[in-house]
């Protein structure tokens, strides 16, 4: 099948997602079990930090994010439940997984300042850290430089060795038009390899997770920026 148990999700309305809607709602989950006749069990999905009870019946587009990649294919919901402490649902899988055919966006060398940290499972689904007590900007971030970024992720150097899948925060700052935008985004690691000749240093390959198509619009608005102000450098016009 190519699940696992932990797998992350991503659930749209299949109905937003036919429509081709700009504004669609992600809810996101994560797989607890497998069971027979094409069935999960999942965890009731989160948006925007609140449980969100989906309706039996209702049918969402299902993104997961596994060790072969990102897997698609239709669900339907069949069951919804409380156990213990928590809420689950049980989707039954509409036909076979397709590995997602995303679009592939520009990259952009660049050489940005970033700061990255490791989060919990937790953490990724409600956006809120662990320890609450301490403020965002005091955890353990470790400082980065990016090497190219694009809509849909970036490429970095950093002293830290991540694992593939490992989820993360990535904290940084562009000018677009002589204002200072900032970003705080959640991602995935694809890859982390040592450089070549180094043992102390690793590229690291980063998928943007959960981002809103605003910030992805800004960051293809800094990339165009930069290249028309390259070009026009370029031609000696500033």
């Amino acid at each position: 099948m190519g699940l696992s148990i932990g797998n992350k999700i991503e659930l749209v309305d299949l109905e937003q997602v036919i429509k081709n809607e700009k504004n669609k709602k992600v809810y996101v989950s994560k797989i607890y079990d497998i069971m027979q006749g094409n069935t999960l069990q999942i965890a009731m999905p989160i948006y925007e930090g609140k449980i969100v009870p989906l309706s039996v019946n209702d049918k969402y587009s299902a993104c997961f994010y596994t060790d072969r990649g990102l897997l698609q294919c239709n669900v339907i919901v069949s069951a919804r439940y409380k156990s213990g402490n928590l809420f689950f649902l049980e989707v039954v899988m509409l036909g076979e997984l397709a590995k997602v055919q995303r679009r592939e966006f520009y990259r952009y060398n660049c050489s940005l300042e970033a700061k990255i940290r490791v989060v919990s499972d937790e953490e990724y689904e409600t956006g809120v850290p662990e320890d609450t007590s301490i403020p965002e900007e005091e955890l353990d971030w470790q400082g980065v430089k990016i090497s190219d970024i694009s809509g849909g992720g970036v490429k970095l150097y950093q002293h830290q060795y991540l694992e593939k899948n490992e989820v993360i925060k990535l904290k940084f700052m562009v000018a677009i038009l002589d204002e200072i935008v900032s970003f705080n985004l959640f991602g995935r690691i694809l890859a982390s390899v040592p450089v070549q000749g180094r043992t102390d240093i690793f590229e690291q390959r980063i998928e943007f997770m959960k981002i809103r198509q605003e910030d992805r619009d800004k960051i293809i608005k800094f990339i165009f920026e930069s290249e028309r102000m390259n070009r026009a450098r370029e031609a000696g016009l500033i």
